[in-house]
């Protein structure tokens, strides 16, 4: 024997060669070689081969001159694909032959497996047209379906190849018959394919609504080997079928008004075209906006089984490389020149009317835009803004004549929140708009240190269909006014105090002396938050190893943890029981409006001594206690009270008689962060003092006299005087002498009053 042709396979072990067949399987006229290697290892990891076995197509491309083989793989492991392989002739009469490989361990239970694949032009096609699957089991060893493969033989003469398979497991024997292919030659037409929305040429039934319109015409012709001369083919038409299930359909059919139709086309004889004619119109151009996208009008056509002839064995199928669906297009007329397309030109600008926004704020924002088209009709125009999680769309606005009150909506697309404006079906050419979009930022205490609005417009044209991008950016910064404010109480002390002298060694609170109360209120006015602040108080404590104001209690109200530096009441005096807050403590506590520092009183004030300056008692000559608070977190309008409750030492100063002295204290304040992740660049600090005046005043000795005391001190003094009356009475203090003459005179008048009498 001479060898004429050597084939090898490329791994030792996988039987290549252990089956071989021959077909002309691309209609060259030479044969081509299949070659199966059933126990071919496919090597994708090293770790894990897996038999899947392989055959091998050599195609002659001239005598004895063979190309590189085209290889096809099993896809199940042990299923031995390439046990055999049969050449079938032309199975789907498309002029190419067929071939079946056989997988006899594949499948469930390894029944069996055989796979049919067509030729074309280029050799056999890489997916298998149908698989066979054996039908039999065996207990006591696998059916082998598929070991032995016979085609190409016309076994009930129907001009269609037919194929055998065995399955020696079983001891069985399957033939398959080969069914009629029928090849279907199907077309829509459509007239008009342009449709003017304005030339309403048909009426709807039982109505008096014009609409525009277009005839569909559905047509088809059949032809196979040996297929009946009456074929029933069962069609479907669908319009506008690209619209999304549930989108509005732009067309629909004028006798049931729906947007799809089923009905039967029966076709006698080959080549026969049969067709069915429909008229299609389109809805009112207000109930729907897309104008430029084709309207897709679909048929899909299967064979009508109920048309097949009485006592067929063998039924026709379909053609499985023919489509059996055909789609066609009509398009809506636009204003957009004899080429029916249109390039819009969009422009768009933006502008904040603020460029930053305070944490803490309300923070109104709006978006002042300007869109337009410079170049031909856009269709289903729209603005689109994207807003940031930190913002909330409030709505148009409609106060300024200058802007569009355009129809604007908002939208969410997963969690994408927008607002998208309704510029026109279409922007015509030359439109420009101006419009004002409010919104509201108040989430931004977790955000960057700026938020960005997105815009454009977009259109449904294919050409240049949106305008340029527009990206806001607004800045965000932490902005919080914060004051310190206080009061003392009372805001001074007059010495010597009536009816009161301090204990040399005061053991209970009121023995040390008048009461004296500061408040320190922290306020936040806002807008922003702070959320860890400093607040120090340097306190009037002492002088020379002297008390000056002694402290016996603090009291917070708000986010204050405060500790002192020495301890209060060294002395371990016994503090007085609480009492409540002087009317001015109190409406200072309750209204954070009142004004800070020492407070005027109506009462009048003693003149002080012209020689005594007064002496400012502060920290910067005296010993001061150190009282340190650590604030927390205070939004906008809240505040943080410290109270300290104190007694002036009187002992100290009645040892300094006449001399005034102001007692200093010194709150001061400085804010360590905010609750931002950008921090600004200057945090809120500043300090005031609140003072309370120690004087000295000459008693007043005026003092309220009882009623009695005032009568009987009356009574006394006139029984005073009524004595001393009569004493000097006695005495002769009221006789007093006179000249003779006078006396004469007296006695001649006296003797001339008795004469008439006589």
């Amino acid at each position: 024997m001479t060898s004429i042709q050597n084939f090898t396979g490329e791994q030792m072990a996988s039987y290549f060669g252990y089956t071989v067949a021959i077909s002309d399987v691309n209609s060259d006229g030479m044969d081509d070689i299949l070659i199966g290697a059933p126990l071919f290892m496919e090597r994708e990891f090293e770790s894990n081969p897996r038999e899947v076995g392989q055959v091998y197509l050599y195609m002659q491309v001239s005598a004895l001159l063979f190309e590189d083989p085209q290889v096809l793989t099993g896809t199940e492991v042990f299923g031995r694909f390439g046990s055999a392989v049969a050449h079938l002739g032309d199975l789907n009469q498309d002029g190419y032959n067929d071939v079946a490989i056989s997988a006899p361990f594949a499948g469930p239970d390894q029944r069996g497996k055989v796979f049919i694949y067509n030729g074309n032009r280029h050799g056999l096609n890489s997916k298998a047209s149908q698989i066979l699957q054996g039908m039999w089991a065996s207990k006591t060893m696998p059916s082998g379906f598929g070991f032995t493969l016979r085609g190409d033989s016309d076994i009930d003469k129907n001009d269609y190849p037919d194929l055998i398979v065995g399955a020696f497991g079983t001891g069985k024997v399957a033939v398959y018959r080969a069914r009629p292919v029928v090849t279907v030659d199907a077309q829509l037409l459509l007239h008009p394919m342009i449709i003017n929305l304005e030339n309403k040429t048909c009426q709807i039934p039982e109505s008096t609504t014009s609409v525009a319109c277009f005839s569909l015409g559905v047509c088809a012709s059949v032809e196979g080997q040996s297929i009946s001369n009456t074929i029933g083919l069962t069609a479907e038409v669908q319009l506008d079928s690209l619209k999304q299930k549930g989108a509005i359909k732009r067309t629909l059919f004028l006798d049931n008004h729906q947007s799809h139709l089923t009905f039967p086309l029966v076709i006698r004889g080959q080549r026969s075209r049969q067709c069915q004619d429909f008229v299609v119109y389109l809805r009112d151009e207000t109930e729907f906006r897309d104008k430029l996208s084709p309207i897709n009008i679909s048929l899909n056509y299967s064979l009508d089984e109920s048309t097949f002839q009485e006592g067929l064995e063998v039924t026709p199928v379909l053609n499985h490389y023919r489509e059996n669906v055909v789609t066609e297009q009509a398009h809506i007329l636009v204003d957009c020149g004899e080429d029916n397309m249109c390039i819009p030109d969009l422009k768009l600008s933006a502008r904040p009317d603020k460029h930053q926004v305070i944490i803490g704020d309300e923070n109104h924002l709006m978006l002042i835009i300007n869109a337009r088209n410079e170049g031909e009709g856009a269709y289903e125009a729209e603005l689109f803004v994207l807003i940031p999680e930190e913002a909330d769309y409030v709505g148009i606005e409609r106060s300024n004549k200058g802007f569009r009150p355009l129809s604007c909506e908002y939208k969410m697309e997963n969690v994408t929140r927008m607002v998208v404006c309704d510029l026109g079906n279409p922007m015509v050419a030359g439109t420009n708009y101006s419009l004002g979009l409010r919104f509201a930022v108040p989430r931004l205490e977790k955000t960057n240190m700026s938020i960005n609005f997105d815009l454009q417009i977009r259109s449904s044209n294919k050409d240049n269909p949106d305008s340029n991008f527009v990206s806001l950016q607004i800045n965000i910064t932490a902005v919080a006014q914060v004051e310190i404010r206080g009061v003392s109480h009372p805001p001074q002390i007059v010495l010597p105090i009536h009816n009161w002298e301090p204990e040399e060694e005061p053991r209970r609170e009121e023995g040390v002396g008048p009461l004296v109360e500061h408040v320190y209120e922290l306020h936040n006015i806002g807008p922003s938050t702070i959320s860890d602040t400093l607040l120090e108080v340097g306190w009037p404590f002492s002088a020379r190893d002297e008390f000056l104001l002694y402290i016996f209690h603090i009291q917070t109200l708000g986010p204050l943890r405060c500790q002192t530096k020495p301890d209060i009441n060294p002395q371990d005096i016994k503090p007085a029981a609480p009492r409540e807050d002087a009317p001015e403590l109190s409406a200072f506590l309750r209204n954070s409006t009142i004004p800070h520092l020492v407070r005027k009183r109506s009462a009048p004030v003693p003149e002080l001594p012209r020689q005594s300056p007064v002496k400012v008692l502060n920290c910067t000559n005296i010993e001061c206690l150190q009282i340190s608070c650590a604030v927390g977190r205070l939004d906008g309008g809240e505040s943080a009270v410290l109270k300290v409750r104190s007694r002036l030492w009187a002992q100290t100063f009645l040892q300094r008689k006449n001399d005034p002295y102001s007692l200093a204290s010194l709150v001061s304040f400085k804010v360590k962060k905010m609750p931002y992740k950008d921090q600004p660049a200057k945090l809120p600090e500043g300090s005031i003092a609140i003072k309370t005046s120690v004087i000295w005043a000459t008693p007043n000795v005026s003092f309220s006299i009882p009623l009695w005391v005032i009568i009987l001190a009356i009574l006394l003094g006139l029984l005073v005087l009524a004595i001393l009356t009569l004493a000097l009475w006695k005495c002769g203090f009221f006789d007093r002498s006179r000249p003779p003459q006078d006396e004469m005179n007296d006695r001649e008048q006296l003797t001339n009053e008795k004469t008439p009498g006589a």
